[in-house]
């Protein structure tokens, strides 16, 4: 009788685990990516205290005399400025393998949401800020051109814009950027906008603010 041919079929691959330490190190990723988002409401409560920082001109009362609002940089706004930039840098994610390495899609996907989600705090911080001035018995602006009520909103919402901007372009080279650069540069350059805008606010923008207008 002729012998039964043999199975010459090479048994099937197994399909290849994922190391226990490369499922940890995603799910730490996971865990500070949902920190970052959730963080991302106390930038906005942030963004309220920049800017009652800076001292303004009520548009709706004699507003090139009073400043009824505002105080200097102080112990509350250093403790907010490093809690919203390590929300920023949180967002960012985990570098796939090493800290130089490049930071994973799931991290750049959150770190432009959360960019989005900046600009829009910044935007509404700043018109619900100045909208103060309107909710008590004011009839209104004491300028026709409600002056500097629109100054003061494009200058209070600059440095989140501006950080969101950087934020969105971060996320867009996460194949090119080493992780950390993409983590620290929103959130040094936020704060660092905030310094320069509270300088050149006192400085020069409250004078001018202050005045009549042309």
């Amino acid at each position: 009788m002729p012998e039964p041919a043999e199975d010459t079929e090479p048994p099937a691959a197994r399909p290849r685990e994922e190391p226990t330490a490369t499922r940890r190190w995603r799910w730490t990723e996971a865990a500070l990516l949902v920190v970052g988002v959730l963080g991302l409401i106390l930038v906005g409560i942030a963004g309220l205290v920049f800017v009652d920082a800076l001292p303004q001109v009520d548009p709706s009362q004699l507003g090139h005399w009073r400043t009824p609002r505002g105080s200097s940089i102080d112990g509350g706004w250093l403790v907010w400025a490093l809690i919203s930039s390590l929300v920023l840098i949180a967002i960012t994610g985990l570098p796939i393998s090493r800290l130089a390495g490049h930071g994973s899609v799931r991290g750049a996907v959150a770190q432009g949401i959360g960019g989005l989600v900046v600009v829009f705090w910044a935007v509404a911080t700043s018109l619900l800020a100045n909208g103060f001035y309107f909710m008590g018995p004011s009839e209104g602006c004491f300028y026709d051109s409600c002056w500097p009520l629109h100054e003061q909103i494009w200058a209070t919402l600059i440095p989140g814009v501006l950080t969101g901007i950087v934020m969105l372009v971060m996320a867009l080279l996460v194949n090119r950027l080493a992780w950390w650069i993409r983590a620290l540069v929103p959130a040094v350059g936020w704060v660092a906008l905030l310094l320069i805008q509270h300088a050149v606010w006192v400085r020069y923008l409250l004078p001018l603010f202050q005045a009549r207008p042309n």
